[in-house]
């Protein structure tokens, strides 16, 4: 049986947070939501993302430095990002793409149009030749904890590494 896509849905408005998440359900997509920056970083840790839905107006932190920064952080540089905001401008939508963007498309919008852009970025995506193709996460962070699937290193909050065996 195939993966589902994972999909993170980050908007301040908790309507449209759940107008998604089930609707992406309901179409065969797992999704999850984030309020802000700070819930969104934590869900990229916790979860396997192949996609961020990303606001551009939240409370915390603006989308075009979230989009900015999960394009510089180790890890996370290649999980496709499609803009979704109430900012239409021509000029903010430019900035959006320039700033990492896959895509961009303005509230009000159609949740059937969300999902065809999705289903494209994803496929887009999965069409990648093997050397630019996005490497699947080498680490996993939880609670402080980081495991190295490559090495099987385990390593404490407190720094401390203990191997791990195959089994």
């Amino acid at each position: 049986m195939e993966k589902a896509d994972c999909i993170l849905i980050v908007d301040d408005d908790p309507e449209i947070r759940r107008l998604l998440v089930d609707y992406l359900k309901r179409n065969g997509i797992e999704a999850f939501a984030a309020r802000d920056g700070h819930a969104m970083w934590q869900a990229l840790d916790r979860h396997q993302i192949d996609l961020v839905v990303l606001d551009l107006m939240l409370p915390d932190t603006d989308g075009l430095t979230l989009c900015r920064d999960l394009r510089a952080k180790s890890g996370t540089p290649n999980i496709p990002v499609l803009m979704l905001t109430a900012r239409g401008e021509e000029t903010d939508r430019i900035v959006g793409i320039e700033m990492g963007a896959d895509d961009y498309l303005v509230k009000p919008f159609n949740p059937r149009e969300l999902l065809a852009r999705i289903k494209t970025i994803l496929r887009r995506t999965r069409a990648l030749p093997p050397n630019l193709r996005p490497e699947p996460a080498r680490c996993l962070h939880f609670s402080g904890w980081c495991l190295d699937t490559a090495t099987r290193l385990l390593t404490a909050p407190d720094g401390v590494a203990t191997p791990l065996s195959g089994g």
